[in-house]
């Protein structure tokens, strides 16, 4: 039996996925962290505290952020293992229009879904580095709000 190798378990865990959102802007996320549920361990953290979000940022491997408001600037330039994980932002109008883009440290967001095309269209008038190979941008791409029907 010693000669057997030993099969790392980590090998077969699920993919660990964390949400970070605010207190009170999270409605829009429900379907999302349970559709994710199905396939990743997911753990949501809706809080002010950086050291809550520091906590699951640390114990996951992927990272979606909903909305790139404040805690987006203040998660991107303060907690540093963000670097080491795959991080998604999801932005929606407000932030384009509120002036929070130019804040936030763009080179630990590997990819960004804007819930409608002139949402983007706004942010890359923002910041046209978005647009430049030459500076790594995040992949971008377009997943519309969508309405539950029942």
């Amino acid at each position: 039996m010693n000669d057997i190798d030993i099969v790392q378990l980590d090998d077969f865990r699920k993919q660990h996925i964390a949400v970070l959102c605010l207190p009170g802007l999270e409605s829009f996320l429900s379907d999302i962290v349970e559709h994710l549920k199905q396939k990743y361990s997911v753990r949501t953290c809706y809080s002010n505290s950086l050291a809550e979000m520091e906590e699951v940022v640390g114990w996951a491997d992927a990272v979606f952020l909903e909305w790139g408001n404040e805690l987006t600037v203040e998660v991107t330039n303060k907690i540093k293992a963000l670097e080491d994980k795959k991080v998604i932002l999801r932005i929606h109008s407000y932030e384009v229009l509120s002036g929070y883009l130019p804040a936030i440290n763009w080179r630990v967001i590997d990819q960004i879904i804007f819930v409608a095309k002139h949402i983007k269209d706004i942010a890359v008038r923002q910041l046209p580095g978005l647009l430049n190979p030459a500076l790594n941008p995040p992949e971008m791409i377009i997943v519309p709000n969508g309405v539950r029907v029942e």
